[in-house]
């Protein structure tokens, strides 16, 4: 009967870590950073997008597991950006698509990202 309780309440804490692991961001803004950090010459003079600013978009692109991945990536591109002098924010919105992919929202100054699904 113990061992009963003992199993049980093992598998409700799993399935409470589990959940949780699912409910959170597990993006880190450092992360996202290194993958984009590429992509700043483009942002700022245009040009042509380097492989290297792609590669960082579709991994950053895999590495989204929910909406709160999403919501946090989106905070930390817009804050950075908000540091790099001459930035572009229409090139920044254009990378994704000359990159052959999407992006799940637009950064600008004024991008609320906790609407970020």
């Amino acid at each position: 009967m113990a061992v009963t309780k003992v199993a049980l309440v093992a598998s409700l804490m799993a399935c409470m870590l589990i959940t949780y692991s699912y409910s959170t961001a597990t993006l880190t803004c450092d992360q996202v950073t290194v993958w984009l950090t590429p992509c700043i010459p483009y942002a700022v003079m245009g040009g042509n997008v380097s492989s290297l600013c792609c590669q960082g978009v579709y991994s950053l692109n895999a590495a989204y597991k929910n909406g709160d991945d999403r919501r946090s990536a989106c905070q930390c591109i817009k804050d950075r950006a908000a540091l790099i002098p001459g930035i572009d924010y229409n090139r920044v919105n254009q990378v994704p698509v000359r990159c052959g992919t999407k992006c799940p929202y637009k950064v600008y100054p004024s991008t609320n990202c906790s609407a970020v699904k």
